[in-house]
C-alpha cells in the first residue's frame, strides 16, 4: 500500500477513535482530503466526505457541510450515503423543498436496490431523527412496525429511539422484550434493553445486560462503550454511598 494511503487510513482510525469529539476529527478529516487533491484523485469511497460532513453537521458548520457535498457530488453522484447527508442537513436548515427532492431520489435508489418498504421507512426515521425532527421520525418507525409487525430489527429499531430520545421508556422496553423473544441474546436487543434500564434507575441490571451484550458485539459501537461505561460508573457510585 502506498505511504500516502497509509496515512489516510491512519487519519481515519483516528476518527474513529475521536467519535463524538467531532471538532477534533476535523483536522485529521480535511487533510485526508486533502491528500488526495494533491495526487489529483478521488477519494477510494464516499466516506471521506460523509465523514467530514458528519463532523461539520455536529459543529453546525453547516456552510461548509453544503459546499463539501458539492465537491462529494462531482465524485460519487447519487451515492445514497451522501443523499442521506444531504437530507438530513436540508431538514436541519429548514429547506424541505431541497429535502423532499433528496428524499424521493433517495426512495428510488433504494428502490432500484430491492430494498423493502420496511427498510426505507426505518431508514427515513433514522434521517427525521437525526435532524432533530422526533414526532415524525417516531412516526415512520411505527410504520415500519406495522408493515413488520414480527420483525425484531423493526422492534429494537423503535425501542431505541423511545428509549434514547427520551420518548416512552416503559413502552420501549416493552418492545425490546418482544424482540429478545424472537431473537435471545442478541447484542443490539441486549443493549437496548441494558440502555432502557439505565435510564430507568436499575443500574445493576443494566450493567449486567451491558456487560452480556459486550461479550457477543463483532463490531465496535462508541454509543455502546459510553453507554457501558455510563452504567460503571452509576453502580459504582451506589456501592459508594
Amino acid at each position: 500500500m502506498p505511504y500516502a494511503l497509509k496515512r489516510h487510513k491512519k487519519r481515519l482510525n483516528i476518527y474513529n477513535n475521536r467519535l463524538f469529539q467531532y471538532d477534533k476529527a476535523i483536522p485529521e478529516l480535511e487533510k485526508a482530503l486533502e491528500l488526495y487533491n494533491k495526487l489529483d484523485s478521488k477519494p477510494m469511497w464516499i466516506r471521506n466526505y460523509t465523514s467530514l460532513g458528519l463532523a461539520y453537521h455536529k459543529t453546525g458548520q453547516y456552510k461548509k457541510e453544503k459546499q463539501l457535498y458539492i465537491k462529494a457530488e462531482q465524485d460519487f453522484p447519487d451515492d445514497p450515503d451522501l443523499i442521506y447527508r444531504q437530507t438530513i442537513l436540508s431538514l436541519t436548515e429548514g429547506d424541505t423543498i431541497s429535502a423532499n427532492q433528496y428524499i424521493e431520489n433517495y426512495i428510488s435508489i433504494l428502490k432500484d436496490n430491492s430494498q423493502s418498504e420496511a427498510v426505507i421507512t426505518t431508514i427515513l426515521a433514522s434521517i427525521y431523527s437525526e435532524a432533530g425532527i422526533l414526532d415524525k421520525a417516531e412516526k415512520y418507525y411505527w410504520q415500519a412496525l406495522l408493515l413488520e409487525p414480527e420483525n425484531p430489527v423493526r422492534l429494537n429499531s423503535l425501542a431505541y429511539f423511545l428509549i434514547d430520545k427520551d420518548r416512552n421508556i416503559n413502552q420501549g422496553l416493552e418492545l425490546v422484550d418482544k424482540a429478545l423473544k424472537l431473537s435471545p441474546d442478541f447484542y443490539n436487543y441486549l443493549h437496548t434493553k441494558g440502555w432502557g434500564l439505565y435510564k430507568q434507575g436499575k443500574y445493576e441490571e443494566a450493567l449486567n445486560l451491558l456487560e452480556k451484550s459486550k461479550e457477543t458485539r463483532p463490531v465496535y459501537s462508541h454509543s455502546f462503550v459510553l453507554h457501558l461505561e455510563e452504567a460503571k460508573k452509576a453502580v459504582a457510585n451506589q456501592k459508594n454511598n
